[in-house]
């Protein structure tokens, strides 16, 4: 099994940003950096993928009260996007 590590270098600068895009949508809401810098490893690289997804707008930045006081969170707002379309279009299928 490869470590994160392993996979970054493999896939390169995208293979990283979709391994922070899936631990966020994982903990969607109650991720922060330092959490994401833990399981990654590399701070530098984790600020670089947080701020593609950011600018993407795949995830959102989310100010909210946490162990020490308060703290960021980061949250899945792509994947949210799509619920919520496919909820609306059924509601409109059904209203005919």
């Amino acid at each position: 099994m490869a470590t994160i590590q392993q996979f970054k270098f493999k896939n390169g600068p995208a293979g990283l940003i979709e391994t922070v895009y899936a631990v966020i949508r994982g903990k969607s809401g109650k991720v922060t950096s330092k959490d994401l810098d833990h399981l990654i490893g590399n701070r530098q690289d984790v600020r670089f993928a947080i701020t593609r997804l950011t600018v993407q707008g795949r995830i959102k930045r989310m100010r909210g009260f946490g162990k020490i006081g308060i703290e960021y969170f980061y949250k899945d707002v792509a994947s949210e996007q799509r619920r919520h379309k496919v909820v609306v279009e059924e509601q409109a299928a059904t209203w005919y």
